[in-house]
Order: structure tokens, then C-alpha cells, then sequence
């Protein structure tokens, strides 16, 4: 019999790994890529489960049959704006049920009416249960593969900045943009995402900035396009030569976005959708982060 009940600190493994085993699942069902953020990754995955179930206990759910943990979701708010981070259930257990009742656990956390973001995988059954709750679907491509060498100069305008390095004084920036772009700051979560070993922060003046990796961009937001296509020319400038880029989430209003990429000689390939509530569509110039919104 399957039972629900909200996470623990115990949990964490457990949960992580039923969500890691039906994603890779998922990606194989679609021939999907097989990225570097998607293979096996327990420890960051737990730190970051960890982290919402630190800061929003009350969205962290999971599901058990047997005492054996089948199933997550973990949703969290900042400033009034709900998302999900995280729900899955292991490969056998889909269409049953469980994943409706841990969302519908999760959409208890916060402000119904509110306004939300779902990043949904290729799976038409999560994009039905989303659009069955209210959730409106923004198509998406991904872009990934190698770089045209030579084909992005690094803007001088942007700053890289290590974890150690950031202050108070770039987090308040990004604070700011945050709240422009997306009408809610989640400093909490910058500084999360930049404990990550390989991460460091990009930024343009108070402009645009990107948390980001050799290989990908984490997540990136900007007052204007402008700055928001530098940010991202900056870190695939920085990327090791023959290193596969993955920058997700572009939906159509991200036009910048796949401009530059498309100019870097990277493939895009359908991925996604990202799901709203409660707004026009997603925040733009903005990429999200699949598990930090």
C-alpha cells in the first residue's frame, strides 16, 4: 500500500535515487542526450534536495510502499512565486497515481493563486498531469553539443567571479534582477547553487548575470536581452575547447539566447516544456535551473 508523508533528513538518498532512476529512464524512452547534469550526480543532488528540505519542509513529500521510498517532489516559494524542483517516481510506478497525489501535496506549499514554474521533462503523461492542474505549456529546445571553434569572443564587460569572491554587494545585484525579470529574489538559492564545486558567477555590471559551469549555464537572468546574450557569449567563451555545452529551458521568447548559440555552431534539440501558472509565460531574458527554478 502506498503511503505519503513529508521528507526527512533520512529520506534524502532514498528519494534522490528514485527520482535519478526515473529520469534516466525518461531519457532513454525519448533518446534523449545524456548530459553531465543528468548522469549520476547523488552528491550534488542531495545537497540540493537537502537545501528545500532545509528552507521549505513543507514542500518535500515522498512516497513509500513497504517502507521503500518510491516516490518525490519538492516544491519551494520565494517571494510569493511557487516551483517545482523536483518530482519523480521509480520506472513501474508511473500512471498509478503517485505522481498526482505528490504534486498535489507539493501545490499545497504556498499560494494557490500565485504565480509558478514547472521545468517538465519529455514525458507527455507529467505534461498532461501538469496542464490537468492549471499549468499553461511553453514548448522548449535545449542546446547541445560542441562548439564551432573560434566562433564566441569573450565580452570584456563581463566579470567572472569564484564563489569565495562574491559579496554581499553581488548578491544584492542579482537580487535585483531577480525580482526585474522574475518578480522574486531566491538569494538563498544563488548562494546554493555557487557551493557547487565548478560553479562561479558571471556578471555585467547590474545588468545580467549567470551562475555557471565549464560546460553549461546553471541558470542566467538580465534586465535586457542585450546583457543577457553577453553573459551567456562569456561563458561559452570560457568553455574547454571540445567540451559538449548544454544550455536548456529556451523557450520561443528566448530568441537571444538561440541566436548565440546557433552563431556558436550548437545543435538544439526539443526539450522540454516549461509549464506557468499564473503569468504570461516564462520570465525572459531568464534561463532557468531544472531542480532551482
Amino acid at each position: 500500500m502506498v503511503t505519503y508523508r513529508p521528507m526527512t533528513e533520512a529520506d534524502v538518498p532514498a528519494a534522490v535515487a528514485a527520482f535519478d532512476s526515473g529520469l534516466l529512464t525518461m531519457l532513454a524512452r525519448y533518446q534523449l542526450p545524456v548530459t553531465g547534469n543528468s548522469i549520476q550526480d547523488e552528491r550534488r543532488r542531495q545537497e540540493r534536495t537537502r537545501h528545500f528540505l532545509g528552507t521549505d519542509p513543507d514542500g518535500s513529500w515522498v512516497a513509500t510502499d513497504g517502507g521503500t521510498v518510491i516516490g518525490m517532489s519538492q516544491s519551494f516559494v520565494r517571494e510569493d512565486y511557487w516551483m517545482l524542483s523536483q518530482l519523480g517516481t521509480v520506472p513501474g510506478r508511473q500512471g498509478h497515481g503517485v505522481g498526482r497525489e505528490l504534486l498535489r501535496l507539493a501545490l499545497q506549499h504556498g499560494d494557490a493563486h500565485s504565480p509558478g514554474t514547472i521545468q517538465c521533462s519529455r514525458d507527455p503523461k507529467a505534461m498532461a498531469l501538469y496542464t490537468s492542474f492549471g499549468f499553461v505549456l511553453h514548448p522548449v529546445v535545449a542546446a547541445w553539443g560542441v562548439m564551432r571553434p573560434g566562433s564566441v569572443a569573450r565580452p570584456a564587460a563581463v566579470r567572472r567571479f569564484e564563489p569565495a569572491e562574491v559579496t554581499g554587494s553581488e548578491l544584492d545585484v542579482i537580487a535585483a534582477i531577480d525580482r526585474k525579470v522574475r518578480g522574486s529574489a531566491r538569494t538563498v538559492d544563488i548562494v546554493s547553487m555557487l557551493a557547487h564545486p565548478g560553479n562561479r558567477l558571471l556578471l555585467h555590471a547590474d545588468q545580467g548575470y549567470a551562475v555557471a559551469r565549464d560546460e553549461r549555464i546553471v541558470t542566467l537572468g538580465a534586465r535586457q536581452e542585450e546583457s543577457a546574450a553577453l553573459v551567456l557569449r562569456a561563458m561559452l567563451a570560457e568553455a574547454p575547447v571540445g567540451e559538449t555545452i548544454e544550455v536548456n529551458w529556451l523557450t520561443s521568447a528566448q530568441q537571444w539566447a538561440i541566436r548565440v548559440v546557433v552563431e556558436a555552431g550548437i545543435e538544439l534539440l526539443p526539450y522540454g516544456p516549461v509549464m506557468v501558472r499564473g503569468m504570461d509565460g516564462p520570465p525572459t531574458p531568464y534561463i532557468p535551473s531544472g531542480g532551482y527554478g
